[in-house]
């Protein structure tokens, strides 16, 4: 989820208060983007981002599932396998707010190259790594190039396509990116289970490559179309800070084998919460602020961050624990449960173009709710229910979520525009794109406390020694132990999903106003259908002019 044209500024770039920034720029592009590319150019801009998207897309699904085998070949505890699925977030949540403007500030074209260049290398290095460490920094790297190539792919686009053939190209792209979000989980579990999880990062190479030379061979250069005022650095160095060190408590707590480690634990979370009230007053005085404290002010706007934080929480914090459950518990192969994971995709492609109708036919605020409450039965099926340790509850489970998550984003996204001013949709979005990023950062590292918390409450001395997640070498009594407490830690995960997702229902239900059950404008009556598919899987579009909000995985 990354933001728009204007993402991480919006009226900043304009200059302090502006509306009439962000608004000029955009036209601006539009017209350099109508005049200044030939059809072969275009067709190489639509190329170069669908690479370069592509490939954080399918690695992002795919290195879920292969979170238990690198364990086992690395020798790493919990601890390392909740830095490797969670440091990637912390960077790209805290940076993708300022990617958009550092695109402003220095081209596009040359912070898209340099984000493939990143995210390439860095693949490179996770693929070879000998140690949990070692990855763990690759990781890092890979978030920092996904926060600077993410947003602008669909920048490009809006940059080189005239308004008239926009909306084809960021069609073709968002097949394009349905099909490796869709991919990701049954190649990752291939390849983790008859090759070897390093394939699972060789995978993006050969697409960075591509989409590189393309871009450097293809895509003409282009001046910024608006500069912002500045970038704000400051902010990004606390947001990264601070969302790290709470991270980093989290993650103490979850190998919490002594009580020493509450201490050790909670100092960070404290200093972490320090760092972050640093940030809000340094946004309150800051020339181009990465969220302007102005959009605080919608009561309904902070509810819909809200929804946002409780879901994507709920379901980044399960997923990425979800594998683990099935493999060490039910001793299913990764390859079985990616094709299971598959469940997810259908029923967003299936229901998301009927949302438009649905929306406005019962309403957004009906569309948040119903969806969320999917989400309580979809979370309750995935460790509660009888047939928990079935493939075919794993399908039913992830397809209940799906049909959830095809309520819920459409009606997001109309809900998000329709409380905020016109003139402030693309930062709006890019808040709500970070929310949407920090919550699963702050999810997987919450629910690896929560997992070895409830793991070593009932494990006995030997499986305890070996740890959540190693339990390979455990036999007879003590696997069957191993065994219950994975159910047993699992289950914990399952109920505070379920807890999460009501809350999100009675938040939808009782602080979304009234007033966002606003009739579409005769000039996009069909957005809305359009639109959520689009975010589902990475974007979302005003097709009127160069706006842009892309949501990664």
């Amino acid at each position: 989820m990354l933001d728009r044209n204007t993402y991480g500024s919006g009226r900043a770039h304009g200059g302090k208060g502006s509306a009439a920034g962000p608004v000029a720029g955009h036209e601006t592009s539009q017209k350099q983007g109508a005049v200044s590319s030939t059809k072969g150019q275009r067709l190489a801009v639509l190329t170069a981002s669908i690479m370069g998207s592509s490939m954080a897309f399918v690695n992002g699904t795919a290195v879920t599932l292969a979170l238990d085998p690198i364990q086992t070949a690395l020798g790493a505890s919990l601890g390392d396998m909740l830095w490797v699925a969670s440091i990637y977030m912390l960077f790209i949540s805290a940076l993708m707010l300022i990617g958009g403007a550092i695109g402003d500030f220095y081209g596009r074209r040359a912070t898209f190259m340099v984000g493939v260049a990143v995210f390439t290398v860095a693949s490179g290095l996770c693929a070879l790594a000998p140690t949990p460490e070692l990855l763990i920094v690759g990781r890092a790297c890979q978030g920092i190039g996904a926060a600077l190539l993410t947003p602008m792919s669909l920048t490009l686009l809006s940059d080189y396509f005239p308004k008239e053939s926009r909306s084809g190209a960021i069609g073709a792209w968002s097949v394009c990116s349905a099909i490796m979000t869709a991919i990701g989980p049954p190649v990752g579990g291939w390849l983790a289970e008859y090759e070897s999880w390093r394939f699972i990062f060789i995978l993006p190479v050969p697409f960075g490559l591509l989409s590189l030379l393309i871009a450097a061979l293809f895509v003409p250069r282009r001046p910024p179309a608006r500069r912002p005022e500045s970038i704000d650095w400051p902010g990004a160095i606390l947001a990264v800070g601070g969302c790290g060190v709470i991270a980093y408590g989290f993650i103490t707590l979850s190998e919490l084998l002594a009580s020493s480690n509450l201490v050790f634990g909670g100092l960070p979370m404290v200093v972490g919460g320090i760092a972050l009230l640093g940030l809000i007053i340094v946004e309150r005085h800051a020339k181009s602020p990465m969220a302007p404290p102005a959009l605080f002010g919608i009561g309904t706007f902070n509810a819909i961050n809200v929804i946002t934080i409780l879901l994507y929480g709920a379901m980044g914090g399960i997923f990425v624990f979800y594998p683990i459950f099935l493999t060490d518990a039910y001793g299913y192969g990764m390859d079985e449960i990616g094709i299971a994971f598959l469940g997810f995709a259908l029923p967003m492609v299936l229901l998301t173009p009927l949302s438009g109708k649905l929306s406005r036919r019962f309403g957004v605020r009906a569309m948040l709710a119903a969806g969320s409450l999917v989400g309580v039965l979809a979370f309750g099926s995935m460790g509660l229910a009888p047939y928990a340790g079935e493939l075919w509850g794993v399908f039913l489970s992830i397809g209940i979520f799906g049909v959830g998550i095809a309520l819920v984003v459409p009606g997001m996204n109309t809900a998000l525009f329709n409380a905020t001013p016109e003139e402030s949709h693309g930062v709006a979005s890019g808040i709500n794109n970070a929310c949407a990023r920090a919550a699963t950062l702050f999810a997987i590292a919450g629910y690896g406390a929560a997992a070895g918390i409830a793991f070593y409450e009932v494990a006995n001395p030997t499986v305890a020694a070996a740890g959540y997640g190693a339990g390979d070498g455990l036999m007879g009594y003590h696997a069957t132990n191993y065994r219950y407490a994975m159910i047993y830690s699992f289950e914990a995960l399952s109920w505070i999903s379920v807890g999460l997702a009501f809350i999100s229902f009675l938040v939808a239900m009782f602080f979304i106003d009234a007033s966002i059950e606003k009739a579409p404008r005769d000039d996009c009556e069909d957005e809305t259908p359009r639109t959520g598919i689009r975010r589902i899987f990475g974007a979302s579009v005003d097709e009127g002019g160069a706006d842009i909000s892309i949501k990664g995985r």
